[in-house]
């Protein structure tokens, strides 16, 4: 059974050191200014949980739109922009471990899913700071709840990249907005995730490109030149530096020809694929 967090024990406020007021904390800032009284507060983060949202800027038909354009890139199958169709979408707030740690001298970012997901591609996210803002509670029916514990990131952290807990000088929970697309293609249903704050597309199992007819005709290809290499050098072992003059002309003369089918093909396959 999976760990869930309550989102209410995610919160959690920096408070002003001279009138105690709640302090607006930017991520990666390591100064705060008072909005009541006006003093910088200095801020150790490291044993906090900091909790922000990603900015939407990415609409449902805009978001669709992206994906279409994915789905006619160079990584699908063809055509299937046009002969996938889209069964639906729902958005979400994700959920991401978001730790910055100090190694070495210095500052990485590590970003790590913190509910769990089909599409593994999202762990590639990056996450610019400026396009972060305070966590809004009021707004959070589309919240989704962090599953993974915090203290299993910070073993995984700790086991398979040497970051020890005192070199981890911020903690943040970011909530990315996403839209789930559930796609049907030849039968399959599949899904991908387009990204509401810069529409990128994340998908892990799709429709893609066969490589077994590109790998044949490459396959025949190198064996056909292999073979007609050979007649430079029995060119030369029959008869000497003449034969092999000789032999270098059928040679250029038998792999242009060769070239043309070859070519002929790929292009039939590449129109089919």
């Amino acid at each position: 059974m999976t760990e869930e967090i309550p989102m209410p024990h995610i919160e959690t406020q920096i408070l002003c050191q001279q009138c105690t007021a709640v302090l607006p904390v930017e991520q990666g800032a390591l100064i705060a200014i008072c909005e009541f009284c006006g003093a910088s507060n200095a801020i150790d983060k490291s044993e906090v949980v900091l909790h922000f949202a990603a900015r939407e800027t990415v609409r449902e038909n805009d978001a669709e739109s992206a994906l279409r354009r994915w789905m006619g890139g160079n990584d699908t199958v063809k055509n299937l922009d046009r002969k996938a169709s889209i069964d639906g979408s729902e958005f979400q707030m994700w959920p991401m471990w978001q730790i910055r740690a100090t190694i070495k001298g210095q500052e990485k970012v590590f970003l790590k899913p913190a509910a769990a997901i089909s599409v593994l591609d999202v762990t590639q996210l990056s996450i610019p700071a400026s396009d972060l803002e305070p966590f809004d509670y009021e707004t959070s029916a589309e919240a989704i709840n962090p599953t993974v514990p915090l203290n299993a990131v910070k073993k995984w952290l700790a086991e398979d990249q040497q970051v020890a807990a005192s070199g981890i000088t911020e903690t943040s929970l970011v909530h990315l907005p996403v839209y789930i697309f559930r796609y049907s293609f030849s039968g399959r249903t599949f899904t991908a995730v387009v990204d509401a704050a810069t529409g990128k597309v994340f998908a892990d199992i799709f429709p893609s490109k066969l490589e077994v007819p590109y790998q044949t005709i490459g396959g025949i290809g190198c064996v056909l030149y292999f073979l007609a290499a050979l007649v430079p050098a029995f060119g030369f072992l029959m008869g000497g530096i003449t034969g092999l003059g000789g032999a270098l002309i059928v040679y250029m003369i038998v792999g242009a020809i060769m070239s043309v089918p070859i070519f002929i093909i790929a292009a039939m396959i590449s129109a089919k694929i």
